[in-house]
């Protein structure tokens, strides 16, 4: 059994996301390849095949936004595609037509991508559509004592040495520095180099890392570095040479993101001819370029390569585990290390977190079977051997784009105007190195947690920890135009390269379109209903596009399913006036309707793995499977978290610094985890729509929107619920404006614990 989450997390090791996760399957549900049809004929619903489409129209529950393509002429220019504002069209670039005639569209590869990731999850499929090219590296410089992350960084940072980077063709070497005074190198405080007028100091707003070629004279050693304080910029004035190195100012991002308020920098001595070069292993090069920073990408590092310049200082550990050559070095003594469980210097990914029963690409699942694949297996090289095979199934089904119902004139926008654009926030989530978040946490004590230098757990040895599984964005209530856009112009334009520019559709708004689909069986065809129908229930939304995390992107979608009966289809062309489809009557297509959403959860129910039941007895309904009651949390629009509870956490303040730890979606939505049954009864958990999120306390601040003033009466807007409370304020009305944020502070309560009354804070 892999290892779980914690199914409850202390409010004071709690933290937020606009994400969760829903947990990975023990095993995947596979299909048998010989079951599967042949591509050359259409087998008859008696044989369980079923062909024909399913009619939808899909609804917008909060502003939607997919981006339109580059014109050849745009691309042609240079332009960016975050420049393109201009909502998905397929005519967009057609020659003489009028731009509001024009229909938005959805592309149905976006909706194609939205009902794979539900169907993958609900069908117990595998997960491989993660790349292994973006490799972790971590650095946790002044990590506290508690700190697990802080402990392994000390344990591999250890016997720094200097050198110098040598390029001999494609390969890279260090030569070492020669020692000074049995130091490898030495620092210096930047307070001791004022005779280095060429010094960009690190409080200064143009700082960046330098190399200045010095001379330097006695030095001391203060436990456990050696200094100086004679530094010159003149070769002659002292007796040694060398090159000052300064590194970063801590400005730039870091895993641990404290004001260290660094005063030092450090000298590296002249190459040392006398010793052998040590070649840096080619698989660490390429996990360090594949994972450089932004601030390891300007000036003066180079875009691609980073610090690896010929001749340029270098910083690095001797071997690891025997190994004869190098695997961790940096531009810095603190450099950025590999996450790395078998401690060899190879740096991980999220894909070796990944069991290898869900993640294998040789088994074929209901996902594989029903939209298709194309794989590249590699295979042990030789010169007898092809180097890669191709195997591939070609997909069942087919999604059209979704047509607006209405044109781009209308009043479809946020803004209310076709030719208006906003400016969304910037979304400075955490990255995936935030581990506490993405990895499965048995214990809530800081210096228990586990990191991506802890031991994958795999189906054949005792691991550690997992990646959490599939995520997914929480959806958040009647979101507008104010909760998405960026109104604050100083700070677009101090990034402004980080902005982009959108026009997104508004609530309320149809699209249509088709799901064709080819000789699925009824397990097959099942599975996909199964998604639609939930996406047609009023608690559910599913997710697309652009603005997930601002709450953008919730659509509902109706449908309904058409069978074709292919016999009858071509045994004519014509039924009287109308082109014969073959198309059943619905009062027939009614009941296999119910009986392939059976056929499929029968199918699931059978074939997961014991440990995915409830433990004590064997779930009878989908629903009843703890995983895809996280599914359902996720996926809840109705009555969704409270938007304070799905936000992303602060740097300043740091609400990072204590690495709080990402609940399960159940416990967000204060559902119970049912992992063990009693009595071989097991409630299926649905929400009441009445349902409150949130303790109040009378005396409790809170934020509020002012949404109208008459005289003395003032109604505000309770960000965190959205319910509008009407008070009177016969002192404080005229100094108020309508949409103006204020605090408001609860003097009474409801019985069911909800606000009664609110004043105005002062």
């Amino acid at each position: 059994m892999l290892p779980r989450h914690l199914d409850k997390v202390s409010d004071g090791r709690k933290a937020k996301a606009p994400y969760n996760f829903v947990e990975l399957p023990n095993n995947i549900v596979e299909v048998n390849p010989e079951l599967l049809p042949q591509k050359n004929i259409y087998y008859s619903d008696f044989e369980q095949q079923y062909t024909g489409r399913i009619k939808c129209r899909l609804t917008t529950e909060s502003p939607l936004y997919i981006r339109c393509g580059l014109t050849k002429q745009e691309f042609d220019c240079g332009a960016e595609i975050k420049d393109v504002s201009d909502f998905f069209y397929t005519e967009r670039a057609t020659p003489g037509k009028n731009s509001k005639d024009r229909k938005p569209v959805i592309p149905g590869s976006s909706l194609r991508g939205m009902i794979r990731t539900i169907v993958e999850i609900i069908s117990f499929s595998k997960i491989e559509r993660v790349s292994d090219q973006q490799h972790f590296f971590f650095r946790a410089i002044a990590a506290q004592k508690d700190d697990s992350l802080g402990r392994e960084y000390k344990n591999l940072l250890k016997e720094v040495k200097a050198g110098y980077l040598v390029r001999k063709g494609v390969n890279w070497y260090i030569k070492p520095a020669k020692s000074i005074s049995n130091s490898p190198f030495i620092w210096v405080k930047e307070r001791d180099l004022s005779r280095i007028h060429s010094l960009i100091k690190m409080n200064q707003q143009n700082y960046l890392p330098q190399y200045i070629n010095v001379s330097f004279g006695d030095t001391l050693f203060k436990s456990p570095r050696r200094f100086t304080t004679q530094v010159s910029a003149n070769q002659s004035s002292y007796p040694h040479k060398g090159i000052l190195v300064t590194s970063g100012n801590m400005l730039e991002s870091s895993d641990n993101s404290e004001n260290l308020h660094r005063r030092n920098h450090c000298i590296v001595g002249e190459i040392n001819n006398d010793v052998d070069a040590l070649k840096i292993n080619d698989d660490a090069i390429q996990y360090y370029r594949s994972s450089l920073t932004d601030f390891q990408k300007q000036e003066p590092f180079d875009k691609d390569f980073g610090v690896l310049e010929e001749g340029r200082p270098i910083f690095y550990c001797e071997t690891l585990n025997g190994k004869i050559e190098v695997t961790l070095f940096g531009h810095c003594p603190n450099f950025r290390i590999p996450y790395s469980p078998n401690r060899d210097g190879i740096a991980v990914s999220a894909v070796n977190f990944i069991p290898e029963n869900i993640g294998k690409y040789d088994k074929i699942d209901l996902a594989d079977a029903i939209f298709g694949f194309v794989k590249s297996r590699d295979k042990d090289i030789s010169k007898n051997s092809k180097p890669k095979t191709i195997e591939a199934l070609a997909s069942r089904v087919s999604i059209v784009d979704a047509i607006c119902e209405k044109l781009v004139s209308d009043d479809i926008w946020v803004t209310g105007n076709f030719d208006e654009i906003i400016t969304p926030k910037i979304l400075s989530s955490p990255k995936p190195t935030t581990f506490q978040h993405y990895l499965v946490q048995k214990s809530v004590e800081k210096n228990q947690l586990k990191h991506y230098a802890n031991k994958p757990a795999t189906n054949n040895e005792t691991g550690e920890t997992v990646i959490r599984g599939h995520k997914l964005y929480w959806h958040k209530r009647n979101v507008e135009r104010r909760d998405i856009e960026e109104t604050d112009t100083r700070k677009i334009e101090k990034a402004r390269s980080q902005y982009t520019s959108i026009k997104p559709i508004k609530a309320g708004i149809s699209f249509n379109f088709d799901i064709h689909f080819e000789n699925l069986s009824n397990v097959e065809l099942g599975t996909m209903l199964w998604v639609l129908k939930v996406a047609a229930e009023p608690e559910y939304c599913l997710s697309l596009g652009m603005g997930k995390p601002l709450g953008m992107g919730a659509v509902k979608i109706s449908h309904q399913l058409h069978l074709s009966d292919r016999t009858s289809r071509y045994s004519s062309l014509f039924n009287e006036k109308q082109w014969l489809t073959g198309e059943e009557d619905q009062s027939n297509t009614a009941s296999k309707y119910s009986d392939c959403i059976k056929a499929f959860e029968k199918y699931i129910l059978d074939n997961i793995h014991d440990d995915d039941h409830p433990q004590g007895c064997k779930a009878t309904k989908l629903a009843e499977i703890p995983r895809i009651q996280m599914l359902l949390a996720m996926l809840r629009c109705d009555n969704p978290p409270l938007a304070e509870n799905t936000r992303y956490m602060t740097i300043e303040p740091n609400e990072y610094k204590d690495r709080p730890i990402l609940p399960t979606p159940l416990q967000i939505m204060d559902i119970p985890d049912n992992r063990r049954c009693k009595n071989q009864d097991i409630p299926i958990i649905k929400l009441r729509k009445d349902k409150k999120y949130e303790k109040f306390q009378v005396g409790q601040i809170l934020d509020g929107r002012v949404t109208k003033i008459n005289g003395v009466k003032v109604t505000y807007e309770i960000t965190t619920t959205m319910q509008k409370l009407t008070e009177r304020e016969p002192k404080k009305a005229a100094s108020l404006q309508e949409e103006e944020t204020v605090k408001v502070k609860i003097t009474a309560l409801k019985e069911d614990g909800s606000i009664k009354n609110v004043k105005l804070n002062d």
